[in-house]
């Protein structure tokens, strides 16, 4: 990885209207009602990833979510050589393994600048589990 800008704070903070702004390969969760979709940053492709509902085999926390959104995503993902590279809520699921993580380790050996968003309580948990150093933070409550 060649760089990595991580953009933080609280839930509603403005994190996914930060991304939104940046022209940058990637995927952005787009929250709406009781649902989260999954949006290619590019193509404007929108999936049904999460719902409070219980419409998906898969649970983590209090969501229900479709794997098969997440294979998408990564496969999407790992075709990227070099670029600016954006991924929207990094969090808790990737440090287990899960969501984004594929590509996240991925990307580290690739020549990527990466901007991600993580929940202010989880930098370290990313960081850590991604090996993840000289981060550049910018915590968007500050803004």
């Amino acid at each position: 990885m060649k760089s990595c800008r991580i953009i933080t704070g609280g839930r509603g903070e403005g994190k996914t209207t930060y991304l939104l702004e940046q022209r940058a390969k990637g995927f952005l969760s787009i929250h709406r009602e009781s649902a989260y979709y999954l949006k290619n940053n590019e193509s404007g492709e929108e999936r049904l990833l999460m719902s409070d509902e219980p419409i998906f085999p898969d649970k983590f926390g209090m969501w229900y979510y479709d794997q098969s959104v997440f294979d998408w995503a990564n496969s999407e993902l790992m075709k990227i050589k070099d670029r600016d590279v954006v991924l929207d809520e990094v969090g808790r699921l990737e440090v287990q393994g899960g969501g984004f993580a594929p590509a996240l380790k991925l990307f580290q050996k690739r020549d990527i600048n990466l901007t991600i968003s993580v929940r202010r309580e989880f930098i370290t948990l990313v960081t850590d589990a991604f090996s993840i150093k000289d981060a550049e933070i910018v915590d968007i409550s500050e803004k």
